[in-house]
């Protein structure tokens, strides 16, 4: 097999993984296990058990992983203070 089609080979499983992800979280939202709401500090989407919004995210906890450029850059400032507009 060439590069190629070991390249598409992978594509497709990587999707089908993701596919298949989604719809068992979509699950999980319809029986009342998993919600997608915004954070209390930084208003980005999230994860929780329950419909409250959390304290703190891991974007806010751990801005160093999520946005390691923005986090280089400014160091010592936090991406809970970027201005989010929405």
């Amino acid at each position: 097999m060439t590069l190629e089609e070991v390249f598409t080979i992978a594509v497709i499983a990587v999707l089908a993984t993701a596919a298949t992800a989604a719809i068992y979280l979509g699950l999980l939202n319809w029986i009342g296990a998993f919600f997608v709401v915004r954070c209390a500090a930084c208003h980005h989407l999230t994860f929780s058990s329950s419909k409250q919004s959390p304290e703190a995210c891991a974007h806010c906890r751990h801005p160093a992983l999520l946005h390691p450029i923005y986090a280089r850059r400014h160091v010592g400032a936090r991406v809970v203070n970027d201005g989010l507009h929405y």
